[in-house]
């Protein structure tokens, strides 16, 4: 049987600001509800989807730049998705220049 624990979780979001989340449940169980928590938080909201896919297919299929602005309205998960592009880029890019 397992024990349970009480826990009151909190995540700082600004000066004197945070999100407070109480839980009970093993250590383990609480352990991995704070990492969602802040997983969570740090995804942000992000693009709208509708936004996203327009930003996104502009820039598979078109410039080879991102808007800054854009970028950084990003939430955490939508940057990786552009960063993993424009590595694979930059990998195409070197191999194309350095074919014999």
């Amino acid at each position: 049987m397992d024990i349970k624990y009480k826990a009151d979780l909190r995540l700082p979001t600004d000066t004197y600001a945070y999100i407070e989340m109480h839980i009970e449940d093993t250590p383990e169980n609480i352990i991995q509800a704070y990492r969602d928590l802040v997983k969570l938080w740090q995804a942000g909201e992000g693009l709208v989807e509708a936004e996203w896919q327009r930003t996104l297919d502009k820039y598979i299929w078109g410039d080879e730049t991102m808007d800054s602005e854009e970028y950084a309205q990003m939430n955490l998960e939508q940057q990786a998705i552009i960063q993993t592009i424009k590595k694979s880029r930059n990998r195409n890019n070197y191999k194309l220049k350095h074919q014999k």
